[in-house]
């Protein structure tokens, strides 16, 4: 008899972890599903990015920072000492962006236009900024600095760049105080 009765319990603790899930789902299912949208919009962005060519781009910014320096560059290289800074899709700025992109595009109860207006704008600002990072990282090196350490730094700090733009983009274009309503 004693049995049953603890199967029975057990039974009924089993059920109430399943409603709390089920519960816990369904109060974030917003937030997973933002989630879900974030990662394959950035994913997308991110591949395209890496997989097309883009050396006008990296040789347009290999030569706004060569004459920047005064260092010698051809293409997509810059020479220092002896060290090479090959400038790579990656480094153009464009996978932040996309970053940036990936959380505004999800939101809801915003129309499309000022969404695609904090892109631009947050965009421009990402592009901009990242010149004086890839030219810190490499004057980083002049004094002896480990510059992939700086590249990682100053690539974090533009993540933060980027979260201050989404933030400050929807306080002053959507004019929302409570961003849970729109994700």
């Amino acid at each position: 008899m004693e049995r049953k009765k603890r199967f029975g319990k057990a039974k009924i603790q089993t059920n109430e972890k399943e409603l709390i899930q089920i519960n816990y789902f369904k109060k974030n299912k917003p937030i997973l599903i933002f989630l879900v949208k974030f990662f394959i919009i950035f994913a997308i962005l991110e591949f395209t990015i890496i997989s097309i060519d883009l050396s006008f781009l990296t040789n347009l910014i290999t030569s706004i920072i060569g004459v920047f320096l005064r260092i010698p560059y051809a293409k997509n290289t810059l020479f220092v000492n002896s060290t090479n800074f090959v400038i790579t899709n990656s480094c153009t700025g464009l996978i932040s962006l996309s970053i940036l992109t990936a959380i505004t595009l999800p939101l809801k109860r915003m129309v499309l236009e000022k969404r695609l207006l904090i892109i631009l704008i947050g965009g421009a600002l990402v592009l901009i900024a990242n010149i004086p990072r890839i030219i810190l990282v490499i004057y980083s090196g002049f004094f002896g600095f480990d510059t992939n350490f700086v590249h990682e730094l100053t690539w974090f700090l533009m993540s933060g760049l980027i979260v201050v733009i989404w933030y400050y983009g929807l306080k002053l274009i959507q004019k929302e105080k409570d961003f849970s309503k729109l994700i």
